[in-house]
């Protein structure tokens, strides 16, 4: 299969990774399942204050303290996707502390790490996608050029009593993503 790049040319097209969009959030496993090495390089770590889209994704006030978790996703040591958490520290008190982004890094998923550290699941209460070209930073990191079309989704994430715990902003490479969202049939 090929694929034409305005400006660049024809390229010989990379396989699609499909990843589902459901009340599981397993990104891992999803990429797994379909037979690619799944690894994540923690980019920045650090306590800002929530601002309006923060505040709003987490359902705190203006300015609250929440930890900001961004890492590169790689599939076969191509960089997929960029994700940036947003973590009330207010329910997660000492989720900045060493030793937890330790455990974080050793896991290479939120999931299981807020399972580990605080007993918690991780459930997908509401996720939005759009497209746009993707930022200058964002390009650097997917090794895309700036003329290249991303996936944006901004989730929602749930623990196992409703309450809200991670406000989330993905980037993903559109040339290499494909989403499709699934409904619990079981509700």
């Amino acid at each position: 299969m090929l694929r034409v790049d305005r400006g660049r040319g024809t390229f010989v097209a990379a396989k699609t990774i499909r990843y589902a969009i459901g009340k599981r959030v397993r990104y891992n496993q999803t990429l797994k399942a379909q037979g690619w090495q799944v690894r994540f390089q923690l980019l920045r770590v650090l306590e800002v204050p929530a601002d309006d889209a923060i505040a709003k994704g987490l359902e705190i006030p203006y300015g609250e303290p929440v930890a900001l978790i961004e890492r590169l996703s790689f599939a076969d040591e191509e960089p997929i996707s960029m994700g940036t958490g947003y973590f009330p520290l207010k329910r997660f008190p000492d989720f900045l502390e060493p030793k937890n982004i330790k455990i974080l890094q050793e896991q290479q998923s939120i999931s299981q790490f807020l399972q580990q550290v605080y007993g918690c699941d991780h459930i997908r209460r509401s996720t939005c996608v759009s497209a746009r070209l993707v930022q200058p930073q964002d390009a650097k990191w997917l090794q895309l050029s700036l003329n290249q079309p991303i996936l944006l989704a901004e989730s929602v994430n749930v623990d196992q009593t409703g309450n809200v715990i991670e406000y989330g902003v993905t980037r993903l490479r559109g040339d290499r993503m494909e989403l499709f969202f699934e409904n619990d049939l079981a509700g």
